[in-house]
């Protein structure tokens, strides 16, 4: 019995994870230098916060990840990006991962593309999305800007000693740090 529950222990969190990524998406394209949004659905219990990053298998367009935003609140539904520099092109992923270690996937968007500036913005969902457990639609996002680090934003990140802490109004949140071996929290 404890070995059964000690290897229950061992899997990941990611196979916890119901998070689904509803935008972008193939029919939801971004436009470059334009504000777009994130929006995802996710169940109580899902991992929470999340680091948001966006990928290319194309290297020619994205070489490497690039990251969104991190400490995200899976409750929060949403996330607007201002001023997006992703190069026009196609095969982009979001990906929301594990603050603490990013190769923790917790869920993926479907592929979308990225048009060239001054394209129409792509239309919008009319489904709105809502926390099944509370019955309350989501009224705060987020914004953050993918140029540069003195944008405004409703979020306000410092770095301390103990890692980065993160100030959302109704939520601070500050991750741990590896100190001389010693986990701190």
């Amino acid at each position: 019995m404890r070995a059964a529950l000690f290897a229950l222990a061992l899997l990941p969190s990611v196979a916890l994870a119901t998070i689904s990524i509803t935008g972008p998406s193939a029919s939801q394209y971004w436009v470059q230098n334009a504000s777009n949004t994130i929006q995802w659905t996710y169940n109580p219990g899902d991992p929470t916060p999340v680091d948001i990053i966006i990928t290319n298998q194309n290297n020619q367009t994205l070489n490497g990840d690039f990251s969104i935003v991190r400490f995200v609140p899976v409750a929060q539904e949403s996330f607007t990006v201002t001023n997006v520099t992703l190069r026009p092109g196609t095969g982009y992923q979001v990906v929301f991962v594990n603050p603490i270690n990013a190769t923790d996937v917790y869920a993926n968007s479907t592929d979308f593309e990225v048009k060239a500036s001054g394209t129409p913005p792509a239309p919008s969902s009319t489904s709105s999305s809502s926390n099944p457990s509370s019955g309350n639609s989501a009224s705060s996002s987020g914004t953050t800007s993918t140029t540069s680090p003195s944008s405004t934003s409703s979020s306000t990140t410092k770095n301390s000693a103990l890692g980065m802490v993160v100030d959302i109004p109704g939520l601070l949140y500050a991750s741990s740090a590896i100190v001389f071996g010693t986990l701190f929290l």
